[in-house]
């Protein structure tokens, strides 16, 4: 007996994490002397890679930069919507003024749209010639300066706030998750060497029971990593993929009227001969019904829904790290469109209850 070899790199982070902290509580749990002088690099590594699971990926202050912003973006809108309204007055002066100050504005176009450095840096030239000598005469006539210096504090406040968010978080990329992975797998790689050696020069039952139970965690994981492949997005794509190009021949035969069209959707019930596809018809671009059709003869035969096979129910086994394997098994994959025989309605395996 010896400890089963296990490719954790196809490990998700959280997976990996995991697996390797199941490792060391059925370590410390066996409480084996000899085992536990290695068990400590393995519980280092572990944190020193927890603390790069699912960092935090919001700034700090964000949420009140955000509102700062939005408070920004309003007291430029003030006085846009005061020199446009101005603009329009019947009084020659003011309307001489207000376009003045409207040119000014027409400088920084989509200001407040704009990135926060490019607004910020915008929003302070702006208010710089909002306040110079050549247009202040136009600012006074709109009574313009209490909302260019409501402006321009909203603005400071902005900037400041921006450069305390800089100081309370760093930006520098630290270590990379998958060196850390690597660095925990070798401290895994060394606990079990240890248990292989104990089992190999002072065997006991508490060794052989902990390897045992150690195989069938890997066991386990296999068989997910497995089930993963043969079911997850992009198997089930290539299925897709594999039936759609099945169908592609004998699909245009269900078109009867002009702007019909008709295309797989995606799911199928039963298996083999008896395997069904569900086909969508449009009209015109629209959706107006669905269907059930098998392959018989190289044709597609409409299929009541009274008249479809009934999904089969199936029990989940049990399943326990601490019970004994019969045998290492894997999930077998549903068979992607026709089988081997030549019969493009025949299959090994499909899809119960309506899936791929």
């Amino acid at each position: 007996m010896k400890t089963k070899s296990f490719s954790k790199s196809k490990l998700r982070n959280l997976e990996h994490f995991q697996f390797a902290q199941n490792v060391l509580n059925l370590c410390r749990e066996a409480n084996i002397g000899k085992l536990n002088a290695v068990l400590t690099p393995l519980e280092k590594a572990l944190k020193e890679e927890d603390l790069l699971l699912n960092p935090e990926r919001k700034d700090p202050h964000t949420q009140e930069l955000a509102r700062l912003d939005y408070e920004r973006g309003n007291a430029w809108r003030m006085i846009a919507l005061r020199v446009q309204a101005d603009r329009l007055s019947k009084k020659a002066d003011v309307a001489s003024a207000a376009r003045l100050v409207n040119d000014v504005l027409g400088r920084y176009p989509r200001l407040i749209h704009r990135p926060y450095s490019q607004e910020t840096g915008g929003t302070t030239n702006l208010v710089t010639d909002l306040r110079s000598t050549a247009i202040t005469p136009a600012v006074q006539k709109l009574g313009l300066k209490e909302l260019i210096d409501n402006l321009d504090a909203i603005n400071k406040a902005f900037q400041t706030l921006y450069l305390q968010r800089l100081k309370s978080v760093s930006y520098e990329a630290g270590p990379d998750i998958r060196q850390r992975r690597t660095e925990t797998d070798g401290t895994i790689q060394a606990v079990t060497d240890r248990m292989d050696a104990l089992h190999n020069l002072e065997a006991s039952e508490a060794i052989k029971q902990l390897i045992m139970v150690y195989n069938n965690l890997v066991i386990k994981q296999n068989r997910e990593l497995a089930r993963r492949k043969a079911y997850g997005r992009v198997a089930t794509a290539n299925r897709r993929a594999a039936i759609e190009e099945l169908l592609r021949p004998v699909l245009p035969a269900l078109i009867t009227d002009e702007g019909m069209t008709v295309a797989f959707a995606g799911r199928t019930l039963g298996t083999g001969k008896n395997r069904h596809y569900l086909i969508t018809f449009y009209m015109d671009g629209a959706e107006v019904d669905d269907r059930w059709y098998r392959i018989e003869e190289e044709k597609l035969v409409h299929v009541p829904e009274d008249q479809l096979p009934k999904p089969k129910k199936k029990k989940k086994p049990a399943s326990d790290f601490l019970s004994v394997p019969t045998e290492e098994t894997t999930p077998t994959p549903p068979a992607q469109g026709g089988g081997s025989s030549g019969n493009p309605g025949s299959g090994g395996e499909g899809s119960i209850g309506g899936g791929l």
